[in-house]
């Protein structure tokens, strides 16, 4: 049977197959109409690999800022529909939901939608000294499922409290719950993220943390109970960054630190073992290969994706990598994109030689020079920086 514009139709589909980004497949559908109708027949949503884009939390620059496209190869020509101008990126989720914040206010929204589902200001309900209540700034957002999903939990890491959480169908600021606020029973976290529906903290010194969630007696979401899971530290010679999914299990990565070249990653799975006296026992196990998957890290994102493999014609997304972002720092011999608002440098590890490290590719972000001043007031506790976003799929 022939397909459209009379192309049989094994061959049609066959092409189809081939457009591995989105921007190809928009393509194929722009042809006529009978390809359009193919399209719609053929589509399976496809695991979209993230969007670099820059967060500066001014609204001016913020206006500028385009995203890029790794699994394209190119820089957006128009900016993203629904861009919370004047906040900052600290946390997302598949389908293009991101929180944002300015101060205290936080915002949850979808860059591709425009569907907001809340705004308010984040205060500390602890007492102070002066008895008063203080509002908090937030460093990382994590949300538990599908932010639209009834009973979806957002948690966050804080500058004041360590912890915050908020059921994101509370109706009003009673809907928030700060947990450590004051005091040293939470530690000091680098990273969360929910795997199975339970909530896990990275502390700085590498160690593994779960976190029970109930309610408390305002019918707030609370953490009942944590409990640290891991006693050992995988590696001594770098710093815990990331913690995320990977292929199913709980997983981390560390910062190698070097002095003469960019950052390098080590990754390391989280391993159940048993024995006769204590029954279980959690440990980490080194990942020396990412499989079909590249490894996103950055400031409120960090994501394990499947990379297609029929490959990317003009991308340059690669399976078994790690892209990384940094606020800060380039050379001028490096590749630069120019993403509106600033310029980014790529940055490629050395460890080509090294058969046990997982390649890396650092995007670093630098300030345009515009020639005049903004009146905009800068958050002096944000590094201005690129982040990984999450398109719908396609």
């Amino acid at each position: 049977m022939a397909g459209a514009e009379g192309l049989p139709r094994d061959l049609l589909e066959a092409i189809y197959r081939r457009c591995s980004s989105p921007y190809d497949r928009a393509r194929f559908a722009a042809v006529c109409t009978s390809w359009q109708a193919a399209a719609l027949e053929w589509r399976t949503p496809l695991p979209a690999l993230p969007l670099l884009l820059p967060s500066t939390g001014i609204d001016r620059r913020d206006r500028m800022a385009r995203a890029y496209s790794l699994e394209d190869g190119r820089v957006l020509r128009a900016p993203l529909p629904y861009f919370p101008y004047g906040k900052r990126i600290v946390g997302c989720h598949d389908g293009g939901w991101v929180a944002a914040t300015s101060g205290s206010l936080v915002e949850v929204v979808n860059l591709f939608t425009g569907a907001r589902l809340m705004q308010r200001d984040l205060t500390c309900k602890c007492p102070t000294v002066l008895g008063m209540t203080d509002k908090i700034s937030l460093d990382k957002v994590v949300f538990s499922e599908e932010p639209v999903t009834k009973g979806c939990i957002m948690a966050a890491i804080t500058k004041r409290c360590k912890i915050v959480l908020c059921g994101l169908d509370g109706k009003d600021d009673s809907g928030w719950s700060t947990q450590g606020c004051g005091t040293h029973e939470i530690p000091n976290l680098v990273d969360i993220t929910f795997y199975n529906g339970e909530l896990y903290g990275l502390s700085c010194d590498q160690y593994l943390y779960r976190f029970a969630i109930g309610r408390n007696k305002d019918g707030a979401s609370a953490i009942t109970l944590f409990k640290q899971l891991t006693a050992e530290r995988p590696i001594y010679c770098g710093n815990a960054k990331y913690i995320f999914e990977l292929r199913g299990k709980l997983a981390i990565a560390v910062e190698i630190l070097s002095i003469c070249s960019a950052p390098t990653f080590r990754v390391f799975e989280l391993a159940v073992y048993w024995d006769i006296i204590t029954r279980s026992y959690y440990t980490w196990v080194e990942v020396t290969c990412l499989g079909d998957h590249a490894l996103f890290l950055g400031p409120g994102c960090c994501k394990a994706t499947h990379v297609s493999s029929t490959g990317v014609a003009d991308g340059v997304v690669e399976a078994n990598r790690i892209y990384y972002t940094r606020p800060e720092g380039y050379a001028n011999h490096l590749p630069m994109l120019d993403l509106g608002s600033c310029a980014v440098y790529c940055s490629v590890s050395d460890d080509v030689q090294r058969p046990n490290r997982i390649m890396s590719q650092g995007y670093y972000y630098r300030e345009k020079d515009y020639g005049c001043n903004y009146s905009e007031k800068e958050d002096t506790s944000w590094h201005n920086t690129c982040t990984w976003v999450l398109p719908p799929h396609f």
